[in-house]
C-alpha cells in the first residue's frame, strides 16, 4: 500500500520555542520503519512548503497518518479533514499521546482510525489488514468507525521487549535535515533509548500513556542505533535518560570502547545526577554536553504539591555536580498560576543565585487525559488546544493576566544567559555561530509581554 505519515505544521500562536527546536520526527520515522514492505513517504508540513492537495496527487496514498501533541490537535483534524475533502477513499488515522488518552477529540467524520497507545504492532497490524480487507475488530489498540458508530478494540499491550521494535526509517527525512535543528545546534539525531517513568507527578503525561510501565533497549541495540546516526549531534529523547544507572553505564563504555564522537544532550531527575555524580563525570568524558533537569519548584511545599518525589537540597546538588564537570544545565521550573509578583520575582532570585545558564519556565498545565486535568477542569478559562502549550495559562491567575505575562516575560528577561556568556560559549564551540538568529528570535519573543497576548487574541 501507498501510506503518507504527515508531520503537522507548528501554531502560530506558540510563543518563542518552535523557532528554537525542530527535529526530525521521530514518532513518524519509527511508525514508517514497521511498514516497511510497503511504499512509505514523510510529509514534515513544518518545513515543506508542499501543499497538501498537490502531495496526495503526486503520491497518491491510499492511507494517511498523522500524529501529534495536546497544541497539534486541531491541525492532525485539519488535515484529515482536508484529505477526506479531496479524496474520500483514503483511510485517514491518527494517533500519539493526546490520541490515546483522549481519543473522543477524535471520533469526528473525517478521522477513519485512532490507534491507541504504541503504534508500531499496530499500524503494521492495520495496514495489513486493510490491504487484505480483514475485520478491525481483532486487532488491539483500535478505535474506528463503522456505519457511522465508534468501535473500541481491546487494549494493546505495550511491547516488552523494545529491541524487537524497529529502529526508525531515518532516510525518510534525509531530504528535510538542513532545516532541522536543536536549541544551538544543528542537524542533530534524535535517539530514544528506553519508554515510561517510573514516577507520578501530578503534571505528567508520560506515566499514564506507558501505563505505568518502564522498558528499556539494550545497551547493544543503543549503540546500533548511534552507528546509523549521521551527526556528531545526538539528543536523547528518553524521559529520564538515567534511570537505569547499570544500563547508562555499560552504554558509555560501548560508546568509548566504539570510538563514537559525538556531543549528547539528555533528560535526567535530580536525584540520580546528585546520588551518582560518577555517571555524569564519565559521560562528560565522551561528550555530554548539555542536561534538562525538571527542578519543577524551588520551595519544598511547591515539589511535595506535584508529587515530585524529591527535595531542594537534592536538586541544588545535582546543579553542583553538572557545574563541577561543565556540563550545560538546562533548568526546568514550574510557574504556577496563582503566583503573586513577589512570586516571580523570588524565583528570579533563585535561578541566578543557582547559576542556571539554559532556565526554561512553564506554566502549570493540566494535561487533557491526566487526572489533574479532570481535577481542574471546570476551573479551565480555554478550551483551545493551541493554548495547551505550558507558556499560556489555561487557569485562572491571581494577577491580571496582561501583569502575570508581563511577569513571565520578566523572568527570561532577567535569568537568561548574556551575550557575554553566549561569545564563550562560542569561543569553546558549544555553540556555532549560525545559531545566533535563531537564540535572538527566541529571546525576542519570550521576553516580550505581547508575544503571550499576541497569541490570546487571535485564538
Amino acid at each position: 500500500m501507498r501510506i503518507l505519515l504527515i508531520q503537522p505544521n507548528s501554531s502560530h500562536k506558540m510563543v518563542g520555542y518552535t523557532s528554537l527546536v525542530r527535529t526530525e520526527p521521530l514518532a513518524l520515522e519509527i511508525i514508517a520503519a514497521a511498514v516497511s514492505g510497503h511504499e512509505v513517504k514523510i510529509l514534515d508540513l513544518r518545513v515543506d512548503p508542499t501543499p497538501l492537495e498537490a502531495a496526495l496527487a503526486s503520491f497518491r496514498p491510499q492511507v494517511i497518518g498523522t500524529t501529534g501533541y495536546t497544541t497539534d490537535v486541531p491541525r492532525m483534524k485539519a488535515i484529515c479533514r482536508e484529505v477526506k475533502e479531496l479524496d474520500p477513499e483514503i483511510i485517514t488515522v491518527v494517533g500519539g499521546v493526546h490520541a490515546s488518552l483522549c481519543p473522543q477529540d477524535f471520533q469526528i467524520p473525517w478521522v477513519d482510525v485512532i490507534v491507541i497507545g504504541e503504534g508500531e504492532s499496530t499500524f503494521r497490524e492495520l495496514i495489513q489488514a486493510l490491504e487484505s480487507h480483514e475485520d478491525l475488530t481483532a486487532i488491539p489498540g483500535l478505535c474506528f468507525r463503522r456505519d457511522g458508530e465508534s468501535i473500541a478494540t481491546r487494549v494493546r499491550i505495550p511491547a516488552h521487549d523494545l529491541d524487537s521494535l524497529p529502529l526508525p526509517a531515518r532516510y525518510l527525512t534525509d531530504q528535510y535535515r538542513e532545516h532541522y535543528h536543536f536549541h544551538f545546534w544543528e542537524n542533530p539525531y534524535v535517539v530514544e533509548t528506553a519508554r515510561g517513568c517510573p514516577f507520578r507527578c501530578t503534571f505528567c503525561s508520560v506515566w499514564m500513556f506507558h501505563q505505568g510501565k518502564c522498558r528499556f533497549r539494550t545497551p547493544e541495540k543503543v549503540l546500533e542505533d548511534l552507528e546509523r546516526v549521521k551527526s556528531d549531534t545526538v539528543c536523547f529523547v528518553d524521559d529520564n535518560f538515567l534511570q537505569n544507572v547499570r544500563r547508562a553505564e555499560h552504554l558509555h563504555h560501548l560508546i568509548k570502547e566504539a570510538g563514537i564522537k559525538a556531543r549528547y544532550w539528555m533528560q535526567a531527575r535530580a536525584d540520580t545526577i546528585a546520588k551518582r555524580p560518577d555517571v555524569i563525570k564519565k559521560w562528560a568524558g565522551i561528550g555530554l554536553s548539555a542536561v534538562l533537569v525538571g527542578f519543577e519548584k524551588f520551595r519544598q511545599e511547591e515539589l511535595v504539591s506535584v508529587n515530585k518525589r524529591t527535595t531542594v537540597e537534592i536538586n541544588e546538588r545535582a546543579m553542583d555536580v553538572l557545574h563541577r564537570y561543565g556540563v550545560d544545565m538546562w533548568g526546568s521550573f514550574i510557574v504556577d498560576p496563582q503566583w503573586s509578583k513577589l512570586d516571580f520575582e523570588a524565583l528570579i532570585d533563585y535561578v541566578r543565585r543557582m547559576k542556571i545558564c539554559f532556565p526554561t519556565f512553564t506554566i502549570l498545565t493540566p494535561l487533557p487525559g491526566t487526572i489533574f486535568f479532570q481535577e481542574k477542569l471546570q476551573e479551565l478559562v480555554t478550551m483551545n488546544y493551541e493554548l495547551f502549550d505550558f507558556l499560556h495559562t489555561v487557569l485562572p491567575t491571581a494577577l491580571p493576566i496582561e501583569e502575570f505575562y508581563s511577569n513571565m516575560a520578566s523572568l527570561y528577561a532577567n535569568t537568561t544567559m548574556g551575550w557575554g556568556e553566549l561569545k564563550k560559549r562560542i569561543k569553546a564551540g558549544k555553540i556555532p555561530v549560525s545559531a545566533l538568529q535563531r537564540v535572538r528570535d527566541l529571546l525576542k519573543d519570550v521576553t516580550s509581554p505581547e508575544a503571550y497576548l499576541r497569541s490570546l487574541e487571535s485564538s
